[in-house]
């Protein structure tokens, strides 16, 4: 599925949800490029290891918007599967959103409360 549709696919779930949409609320950038969807999407082994790597003089992923667009995405292209840090972006979502998903109906099944934002584990931990 094109990347556009399945986000928009994901997102309509999570507004339609009063407690996904408070956890999408709690959300980091840590709980988004959690290491098991960077060693699967990216060259990088950690957001750190994206950051420091850049050359760009950074020191978190807020600071991006300061950098010449055209350059990072450039170096995005060439480290992950996307083309651009927006599209790269969507991606970290759309797989935060199908895992979390995934556990917020399963805790439901179980009669719980899914209440705090989902890292995926890397598969070495």
């Amino acid at each position: 599925m094109e990347i556009e549709k399945e986000f928009k696919k994901y997102m309509d779930i999570y507004k339609s949800d009063e407690e996904l949409t408070k956890i999408m609320g709690l959300i980091t950038f840590e709980n988004i490029f959690n290491l098991g969807f960077l060693k699967a999407n990216s060259k990088f082994t950690s957001m750190d290891d994206m950051i420091w790597r850049s050359g760009f003089g950074i020191m978190n992923l807020m600071e991006v918007e300061n950098v010449n667009q055209d350059k990072w995405n450039e170096y995005i292209a060439k480290n992950t599967e996307c083309k651009t840090w927006h599209e790269f972006g969507k991606l970290a979502m759309i797989d935060w959103m199908k895992v979390t998903l995934q556990l917020a109906e399963d805790a439901r099944a179980r009669g719980e409360q899914l209440v705090t934002p989902i890292s995926k584990p890397s598969e070495e931990q």
